[in-house]
């Protein structure tokens, strides 16, 4: 399909995705607050997660990126919405790689949480304070990895200006080049002669995403894994409690789905596909496509799961409806009474 056709259809993904996510995430932030106290300390890390789809759906919505995959080269290339330096543009295309990273971290860390309330109950201590102040500096680390890869490891070359000029021109022709930013992954590359020249430091920085994603996948399968595991050997617990966790464990496992199929499909392709050579070109925007929608689909599952989220949700629904009809009854009461009157 056509560069116009995606950018159409990536705008409005960003449009929809946009909407979605503040509404979705402003209505998860009052149930927390309202209905949230069953739920422990869980709930200011659900909370940092949805304050952080905004700021994330803020960034992407900002940044407006495209994705491409053509000649063993991906390119993440952002649309400015203002003139601003190189520099700048290649630091902002950093930190949208480093929001990228967050929504992978912090999805691990939700999973360690239920699997210490389920399996470890002790290291729940681990949440509190002092030690909740250790978590956001944990996960910085991975996070600051990726960001600084992307910033260091792929500089602009002759060949990625070149590359990214003729991407445009080719695919994007109504984008000029210097209202653009963008980071090139360079894989390999063949000279005049047929020779392979493979950019080592490019496929180092790729290893390095590689293993945060890896990583923090593994963390979700084993952590769980444990706590399904651990739920169905223990019978004690009350009815309640057995309750509460079986429904945030559902909604874990659905919060697995939603992002293996919004991210770490999509972001393996993109990866891979470029080592293989394979020209996705700007089909390679369903990774965008994908990622806009993400943020405002995740909370849906906790909205939907979680009982009293969905019985909040669903009587607030009922009492509009009724007050409506309520309304409209008055309304033709009233009219029926001045009608006999005259």
């Amino acid at each position: 399909m056509s560069g116009e056709f995606w950018i159409t259809l990536v705008d409005t993904a960003d449009i929809v995705g946009f909407t979605m996510t503040f509404c979705v995430n402003i209505v998860l932030l009052g149930l927390l607050r309202t209905r949230g106290k069953n739920l422990g300390t869980y709930k200011y890390l659900m909370a940092f997660f949805s304050v952080f789809s905004i700021f994330y759906a803020i960034i992407e919505s900002i940044l407006r990126p495209i994705m491409h995959i053509e000649n063993a080269t991906f390119f993440l290339i952002s649309r400015k919405r203002f003139n601003y330096s190189t520099r700048l543009g290649k630091i902002n295309s950093a930190f949208y790689c480093a929001c990228f990273a967050t929504s992978f971290v912090v999805s691990g860390v939700h999973f360690v949480y239920r699997f210490f309330a389920t399996c470890k109950p002790d290291l729940l201590r681990l949440f509190n304070m002092p030690y909740l102040l250790l978590w956001p500096l944990g996960c910085s680390i991975p996070v600051t990895m990726w960001a600084s890869v992307s910033y260091f490891l792929y500089p602009d070359t002759e060949y990625t200006e070149a590359a990214v000029s003729n991407v445009l021109k080719t695919h994007y022709n109504w984008i000029k080049k210097e209202n653009v930013s963008y980071i090139a992954y360079v894989y390999y590359q063949y000279d005049e002669n047929g020779v392979k020249y493979v950019f080592i430091k490019n496929l180092l920085g790729c290893f390095v995403h590689y293993f945060v994603m890896s990583m923090t996948f593994v963390v979700m399968f084993y952590c769980g894994y444990a706590t399904w595991r651990t739920m169905n050997e223990h019978k004690e617990v009350s009815n309640k409690t057995r309750q509460l966790q079986s429904q945030l464990f559902k909604a874990l496992v659905l919060q697995t789905l939603i992002p293996s199929i919004f991210m770490y499909a999509p972001t393996g392709v993109m990866f891979i596909a470029p080592f293989f050579n394979i020209d996705l070109n700007a089909n390679a925007n369903f990774i965008v496509f994908c990622s806009f929608l993400y943020p405002g689909l995740d909370p849906l599952i906790l909205i939907f799961i979680i009982r009293d989220f969905r019985q909040t949700i669903f009587k607030f629904i009922c009492r509009g409806k009724k007050n409506s009809v309520d309304e409209s009854r008055s309304t033709t009461r009233a009219n029926l009474s001045h009608g006999a009157t005259s």
